[in-house]
């Protein structure tokens, strides 16, 4: 392999018969203050190892040209230094580039001298691209920066006809085998989206994509954390000109479509760091009450109710004062700023999925992402654009409860590129269309849109089912022509402690939830003197949304209601098992799992040790992604997460729990601090369920030895009944769940394949333990679910609501709890009771005629389950 920055033995010689030398050559070899002055001046503009390493998996045999969008002596110079320095190819040659005073004195006067004498014996000026030295330049191993729009290019190649710059590159790649590669750079003085119109500074000092002289210093030295440079998507001319129809095409045509695609994909780039054009609020809501549609709308809608339509036209704008974000980007930096110092504070870090980040910063130069994170905390609105931020990506626009547009945060928040939304649109036509315009109009400006499918924040710590009314209206605006395709893009949020820790608590047991106020955000001030431990962000790859449409044969633009309805909950259910897919198992939820399934109130830290190793375990035989805490000193971290259970008073110790625990020190869990821990156990529950209702269906077979076959009638009715909680996938068999989970209990030792018997497994001696602490994650659920089957023997059941129903669970389950009909604290949760009394409800309890069958054979089967799981 060749070393970059080596200078490659060309493979045809070098010849140059006039000796002339030209201006747009900056030799390899500098003179030293020259050089020091660049370093000087280029030492804030950051270019990362991640742009250095779409430079190094290139092929080192390839001829490189960088490509930049407007001709730059600034770009040149800086590509020349910076990459020089980095051992990586670096241009020495700049097409329609003509650069004297970086020169060093030898140099500049061969050539003033070359010039002089070229043009005396040939009355014309020498041209590099005409003579071929660029082509020979490039042959023997120099590299070069070419500007896509110059117009002395457009004017030799279309006023004096002589060779278009791109097309000389084409003509080199059909002289030689080594591959030519265009490498499109983008260089960033300034991440503020571009304005309608131009301001003051704009005229005088140029725009921020294309910055004068003083503009570019002034940003260099002003804001140096904003100036940095990105690669795009290296062009291989050898492949690109492969491309079916391209042999049809003449030289011309195929430079000019070459250029088109690179400034197109240049555009893309940018966009994808500054995000589209920044309207003000007021041209926003101009333009969607001015709209034909809307205006439409608001006129049928006058007739329909009666009502003067200068009233709905006053009704619908302040619709869009109540919805519309007011996105600045001023406030966006001082979110960065404050946000810096509030998170550095609150954790010890936020580990970002940095691979699964560049993967949907690439999706993004092909149309709008919808970003689609679960819902922990009110954080989640900040972090995910602080990381975007942080990482060269504009800003989301963020759907957010209505319930936090009170004074001031409301102001903040849409400054941040909040628009707010109310909890349910039933009967408010007006208001639904004037927000769905609203939708239509960010993704017609081409803006990301941040949404929370759960639709709330999750108490329990597990993923709610998906709420997909906003899926549906962005699906729909889509379907009407906003945008060509959507990026949905499901993002994992998880915490190590969360700051609504108590609040949750509180309404999970049945408490009401206090509204959002001045109030609370002055209480908020408390948080910041604790320590929460580590935030983690991570990334599914994007799913497009045309290509799940081609996948399902759906006809996008004719589909019926019906369709549209069941294809947004396929959707939504998608979407909320990709978030599960690429969540993180943290220490804490893994140490909770392991006290609450205990089968002890009192162990010592060698047994619950024990049960840590085999639940991790297991992790690792499921390939699941786990904090990287787990991945270095596994022991040590789980002895921290017992000592902060120890110091939040959920465990008791009866030593004094610091540095390495004994083997034989004794922890006791109080009754009232299950459901706190709780929390974290669902946290990391979704990697564990199917396994327990796989254990628990071992378990019932009531034997040693059994066949993987025999299990899927138990596994199929236990994941009908919590489909409620778990939403699990639509995608995979039942079988393939089994079996999987089969092959994860031989690599931990609770089960071996038969030796002769094929397809049949048997329990090891410490296999039956080891099912038991799988099947108790099921627990809760049993035991919550049996609650409301016994509510709906009441007599009243009938006449009561959801609501009324789990205020009767909450009531009833009190009374079992006292007289040990049901054993655990956290199966007291209204939320679970919820989902409880809804599948019951839809599997016909309170049917007249089988309604006692029915609710005779899940009472049974819960019954029995419950026994099963002890045994």
């Amino acid at each position: 392999m060749l070393k970059f920055g080596r200078k490659r033995k060309s493979k045809t010689p070098v010849t140059d018969a006039t000796r002339v030398h030209y201006s747009n050559f900056i030799p390899e070899r500098g003179g030293a203050i020259s050089d020091l002055m660049r370093r000087f001046i280029f030492r804030n503009v950051v270019l990362s190892d991640v742009e250095k390493e779409k430079i190094t998996q290139l092929d080192d045999n390839g001829i490189y040209v960088y490509a930049s969008k407007y001709r730059s002596h600034f770009s040149f110079l800086y590509f020349h230094t910076r990459l020089k320095q980095m051992d990586l190819p670096f241009p020495t040659i700049g097409f329609d580039c003509a650069i004297y005073s970086w020169q060093p004195i030898g140099h500049l006067l061969r050539i003033i001298g070359s010039h002089i004498g070229y043009f005396f014996r040939h009355f014309a000026v020498p041209d590099p691209v005409e003579s071929g030295h660029i082509k020979n330049q490039l042959l023997d191993g120099k590299s070069a920066i070419l500007p896509l729009i110059s117009r002395d290019a457009f004017y030799r190649s279309f006023v004096k006809s002589k060779t278009d710059p791109i097309a000389c590159l084409l003509e080199l790649q059909a002289e030689t085998d080594r591959p030519v590669y265009i490498i499109p750079e983008v260089m960033v003085f300034s991440m503020k989206p571009k304005k309608s119109g131009l301001s003051f500074f704009d005229i005088f000092f140029g725009t921020c994509d294309r910055p004068g002289r003083i503009r570019r210093i002034a940003g260099i030295f002003k804001r140096n954390k904003e100036s940095f440079v990105e690669f795009s998507d290296s062009v291989n001319l050898k492949e690109w000109l492969a491309t079916p129809g391209m042999e049809d095409k003449s030289l011309g045509e195929q430079a000019i479509l070459l250029r088109r695609e690179l400034i197109e994909q240049l555009n893309r780039h940018r966009q994808s760091i500054t995000g589209p054009l920044l309207k003000s609020r007021q041209e926003i809501r101009e333009s969607i009450l001015t709209g034909k549609s809307l205006q439409g709308f608001m006129t049928q809608h006058a007739n329909e109710t009666d009502t003067p339509l200068q009233e709905v036209h006053k009704k619908a704008d302040a619709y869009v004062d109540e919805i519309a974000a007011n996105y600045s980007s001023r406030w966006i930096r001082t979110f960065e700023m404050v946000l810096d110092r509030v998170f550095k504070s609150l954790f010890e870090g936020i580990v970002t999925d940095k691979k699964g980040l560049a993967q949907v910063k690439m999706r993004s130069k092909q149309s709008p992402m919808i970003l689609v994170p679960c819902h922990k905390s009110h954080l989640d609105y900040l972090i995910l654009s602080y990381v975007f931020k942080k990482n060269n990506m504009p800003c989301p626009h963020i759907a957010a409860g209505r319930n936090l547009s009170f004074w001031p945060l409301g102001i903040v928040l849409r400054g941040g590129g909040a628009f707010f939304m109310r909890r349910t649109f039933k009967g408010a036509k007006l208001y639904s269309r004037v927000f769905f315009e609203y939708l239509y109009k960010l993704l017609t400006e081409g803006f990301n849109v941040e949404l929370f499918i759960e639709g709330t924040r999750s108490r329990t710590g597990k993923l709610l089912p998906p709420k997909v009314g906003l899926l549906s209206m962005l699906v729909d605006a889509c379907r009407h022509g906003a945008c060509e395709d959507l990026q949905f893009v499901p993002v994992y949020f998880g915490y190590d402690r969360v700051l609504e820790e108590d609040a949750y608590l509180h309404e999970v047991e049945g408490g009401a939830k206090e509204s959002e106020n001045l109030s609370q955000l002055f209480k908020a001030r408390r948080f910041l003197k604790r320590r929460y431990g580590k935030v983690y962000v991570n990334f599914h790859e994007p799913i497009s949304l045309s290509s799940v449409i081609k996948e399902k044969g759906l006809d996008f633009k004719s589909m019926s209601q019906d369709q549209h309805s069941e294809f947004c909950d396929d959707l939504g259910y998608r979407i909320i098992n990709s978030i599960n897919d690429v969540s993180i198992a943290t220490p804490y939820g893994v140490v909770a799992s392991a006290v609450l399934n205990s089968m002890k109130k009192r162990f010592t830290f060698d047994q619950i040790r024990d049960d840590i190793r085999l639940y991790t375990a297991h992790l690792d035989a499921q390939d699941v992604w786990v904090a990287d805490s787990l991945g270095e000193n596994r022991e040590r971290s789980f002895e921290s997460v017992l000592e902060s259970y120890v110091k939040r008073k959920f465990l008791e110790c009866t030593s004094e729990c610091k540095g390495n625990l004994d083997p034989s020190t004794v922890f006791n869990l109080a009754e009232g601090q299950r459901p706190v821990l709780d929390y974290y156990k669902n946290n990391c529950i979704i990697h564990f369920i199917s396994a327990a209702m796989t254990a628990l269906a071992i378990k019932e077979m009531n034997r040693f030895q059994f066949q993987a076959g025999e299990l899927l009638e138990t596994y199929g009715f236990l994941s009908d009944l919590f489909d409620p909680e778990f939403a699990f996938s639509r995608s995979v068999s039942t079988e393939y769940m089994v079996r999987k989970d089969l092959k994860a209990f031989i690599d931990t030792n609770t089960i071996v394949p038969h030796e002769s018997s094929p397809d049949t497994y048997e329990i090891t001696p410490e296999g039956l333990r080891k099912l038991t602490l799988f099947s108790r994650f099921l627990k809760t659920y049993l035991e919550s679910y049996l609650v409301a089957l016994n509510a709906f023997e009441s007599k009243k059941a009938h006449k009561l609501d959801t609501k009324g129903m789990v205020k009767r669970c909450q009531s009833l389950g009190k009374k079992m709890f006292k007289q040990n009909e049901i054993e655990l604290p956290e199966a007291l949760s209204d939320i679970t009771f919820k989902n409880a009394v809804h599948l019951f409800k839809e599997k016909g309890v309170l049917n007249e005629e089988s309604g006692e069958a029915t609710h005779s054979f899940y009472k049974n089967s819960i019954q029995h389950y419950l026994e099963e799981m002890e045994k």
